[in-house]
């Protein structure tokens, strides 16, 4: 397989006789599997002939690597260049790549010392595991959450039988002293959350979760943040084209603004969801919560047109893709999000907020102003209550102002 990347006899000598050689071959197939360049595939495979080299001089093996090492090798390395010495991040990529596949393989075993998985105390690992079984908590609230509990523990101590409502509102105004609206906003959530998780497992306090304070914040004050037409019109024109990537990104902004899908939604969708014969489309949010939407004309041309040169994904049924090898699905709505940022720069799009979730209320916007009622455009963003909803009454400032009454002091 390496003489698909390489023709000189002497490299491929040099390769095959190294301590990664036995597994190099395997290791090409795997990135010409994974749809990789054929000049960052050389890139990579120079790089894992360098770190077996070096983890043999080390006197270690290729079942005990470690990167951390390595990367710390790279800052002042003059290994030859026979051996793919050469120090920029293609190295530091390939050699985590190799050592991927060698833990795939089974050559390579995580260890403590290499790739500690989890540092979290017990209590924590029992609080993430209740998360996604009983409240169906999405990846990165589980990490959110998780990050806020292991900080009061590291501040309060590891047996919350002893915790006091004092010591927690000490530590979460000391915590919160140099954060932002954001920062404080979320650490007040996983608290309380955290709280009431020990509270009800008898490990702490009850009603310890009301000794967080209140953050002074006033619930739907904002007018929502959304795109006009011709804005949104804009976004999509920027999509135009036959490569992949635009096919893709179109496909995407389309369900953004037509339906209102948040972008976790579109990172997890499977070819599965959707039902092209009653063109409807299941959709599965936060807490686990599903629902079937209508799939417009539109939007489901603009994936199919996506699938007709959608790459290969091995064993995966998501429907979106990244761009560039290997072809993998999103992880998460992160990666939505930004594709989102990076339509709106490329059309010149100016906008308070920016991302996946503008489309978002830039679509119940427009559900609102069609004159669809807002129990309807609830159910169709799966609120979970009318409340979050009427949030969009206010989006028709021209409308607010002829009904509101003139301020008493201006008569």
């Amino acid at each position: 397989m390496l003489e698909t990347y390489f023709s000189a006899v002497k490299i491929l000598e040099h390769l095959r006789k190294g301590p990664s050689g036995p597994y190099m071959d395997g290791f090409a197939a795997s990135l010409e599997r994974s749809g990789y360049r054929p000049a960052t595939a050389v890139r990579y495979l120079r790089a894992a002939a360098h770190l077996g080299h070096f983890v043999h001089e080390q006197g270690g093996s290729l079942a005990d690597i470690d990167l951390s090492v390595f990367r710390e090798h790279l800052r002042t390395c003059r290994c030859p260049r026979s051996k793919g010495g050469r120090r920029n991040h293609h190295t530091a990529f390939g050699a985590k790549h190799y050592r991927d596949f060698l833990r795939q393989i089974g050559v390579h075993c995580a260890n403590a010392t290499s790739d500690i998985q989890s540092r979290e105390p017990a209590l924590v690992v029992s609080f993430q595991r209740w998360l996604r079984k009983h409240r169906g908590a999405a990846e990165p609230t589980v990490r959110q959450y998780a990050r806020g509990a292991v900080s009061l523990m590291i501040a309060l101590g590891d047996d919350p039988i002893g915790w006091t409502a004092s010591g927690v509102r000490q530590y979460f105004l000391e915590r919160t002293s140099q954060c932002g609206k954001g920062t404080i906003e979320k650490l007040i959530t996983s608290l309380r959350v955290f709280l009431r998780y020990l509270a009800v497992q008898s490990l702490c306090q009850a009603d310890l979760d009301k000794a967080v304070p209140a953050y002074a914040s006033w619930r739907l004050a904002e007018l929502p943040r959304y795109l006009t037409a011709e804005q949104v019109d804009n976004l999509l024109a920027a999509c135009d084209g036959d490569s992949p990537s635009q096919r893709r990104d179109r496909a995407i902004l389309l369900l953004l603004a037509r339906l209102g899908l948040r972008a976790g939604d579109v990172a997890q969708l499977r070819l599965a969801d959707i039902e092209w014969e009653t063109g409807t489309l299941l959709v599965c949010g936060k807490s686990g919560y599903q629902v079937r939407l209508p799939l417009p004309q539109e939007v489901g041309d603009a994936i199919i047109a996506y699938l007709e040169c959608r790459p290969s994904a091995g064993q995966s049924d998501r429907v979106f893709l990244r761009n560039i090898a290997p072809f993998r699905p999103f992880l998460d709505g992160d990666g939505v999000s930004s594709l989102a940022k990076r339509a709106m720069k490329r059309a010149g799009v100016v906008t308070p907020v920016k991302g996946a979730h503008a489309l978002r209320h830039t679509a119940a916007t427009q559900m609102l102003r069609h004159g669809i009622p807002l129990e309807q455009i609830g159910l169709v963003l799966r609120h979970r209550g009318i409340d979050t909803t009427a949030y969009y009454a206010k989006a028709d400032v021209s409308l607010l102002k002829e009904i509101a009454q003139p301020w008493p002091e201006a008569l």
